[in-house]
């Protein structure tokens, strides 16, 4: 990363930049301390990007914040789990089981029918989760 000092000599300040230096970001400093960064315009568009889509959609960063909180839950209560429910597929809102079925998919279906689109964690009781691992996908040109 290059570095480029400000000096004080009017404000605005007005900057020439050689555009063959910013394949890279340059960080702007004043009095040693960075004011800002000069980022290819290629890079600001895709951060202007990346930005809109997290502002439209704050609702799913606090359903993964939900759902992670009730994986935790999980993991937490699995002990007791393996003792009254090893082998079952359980359910968990809100730090508890809300529903215990055989089938993961069936089991989500009774909970949004029971309490409608919430953030849950379904999974089946086991010492050691099933890690299901798929292969590569290949495109075709």
């Amino acid at each position: 990363m290059k570095k480029m000092v400000l000096r004080e000599t009017q404000a605005p300040y007005t900057l020439t930049v050689d555009e063959k230096i910013l394949h890279e970001p340059v960080v702007l400093e004043r009095d040693g301390q960075p004011v800002a960064v000069l980022v290819p315009i290629a890079d600001y568009e895709a951060f202007r990007a990346w930005q809109q889509s997290q502002e439209r959609h704050p609702r799913r960063q606090a359903q993964m914040e939900a759902f992670e909180r009730e994986r935790v839950a999980f993991e937490r209560m699995k002990p007791e789990l393996l003792r009254t429910h090893r082998g079952k597929v359980v359910a968990i809102y809100q730090g508890q089981v809300v529903q215990v079925g055989t089938d993961i998919a069936e089991t989500l279906d009774a909970v949004y029918n029971q309490l409608g689109y919430v953030p849950c964690y379904v999974q089946r009781v086991e010492e050691t989760p099933h890690v299901y691992k798929f292969p590569h996908r290949k495109v075709a040109r």
